[in-house]
């Protein structure tokens, strides 16, 4: 007898028991969901974050510059600083290893003259003459000052007001051969053109052709100015 009352009193204990812990779990559970629901509405993104982020997104789309359109864009701040005989700024844009060569004629000679970047700095300054070349024709050394050189086959015509720009050009305008990607496989180059007048046939025509090439940071920096006329 007293053993069916200690059993039923044990059995009692652990339906109450087994009650209180499921009823714990159900609002355990309850509460769990409860914050699932608020983290979800809290993460929603409203309207405004939406156009923002569009907005960014947009933006990172924007179209890289070409290679032909950075170098272009340097090569036009480089003729205006050719035509204000700005030689200082001008060494910012030169070659830091290559230095920067200067021919007379499209077809560039192995012993072409060039100059290291901290030279062209003190460029119109130099008064040392220097061979540059043979002139067309005659044959007769050019032996000039920078500053004289400069005058005479660097910035010789309007190339701010050239009648042509060409990207990379492939064919000579005279008849001498072309050998600038010979000298630098590894460049781009951009040729100003000005045509000649009628009084003199347009055989007085002038092209200054600048050739670029990257350095090891991979930026386009200036190689070579290359200056072209009629020759016979």
């Amino acid at each position: 007898m007293k053993m069916n009352l200690c059993l039923s009193l044990l059995l009692a204990a652990f339906l109450v028991t087994g009650c209180q812990s499921g009823a714990e779990d159900q609002t355990e559970n309850t509460s769990e969901q409860e914050n699932i629901t608020e983290n979800d509405s809290t993460n929603e993104e409203s309207p405004e974050d939406v156009e923002n982020t569009a907005e960014i997104d947009e933006n990172n789309d924007e179209p890289q510059k070409s290679h032909e359109e950075i170098i272009k864009e340097k090569a036009d701040e480089i003729i205006t600083l050719l035509k204000e005989d700005d030689v200082e700024k001008l060494s910012e844009y030169v070659h830091p290893e290559k230095g920067l060569l200067f021919s007379p004629y499209v077809y560039v000679e192995e012993n072409a003259v060039t100059f290291k970047k901290d030279q062209v700095e003190k460029f119109l300054n130099d008064e040392k003459e220097y061979m540059w070349g043979n002139e067309d024709g005659s044959g007769h050394p050019i032996e000039l000052t920078p500053a004289d050189y400069y005058d005479k086959y660097v910035f010789d015509a309007s190339f701010d007001e050239e009648d042509e720009v060409v990207f990379d050009p492939k064919e000579a305008r005279g008849n001498m051969i072309r050998n600038v990607k010979d000298i630098f496989p590894d460049a781009h180059v951009v040729e100003y053109y000005v045509r000649g007048t009628e009084e003199y046939d347009n055989m007085d025509w002038k092209a200054l052709n600048l050739a670029f090439e990257q350095d090891e940071s991979g930026e386009w920096k200036l190689v070579a100015i290359v200056h072209d006329q009629w020759t016979i």
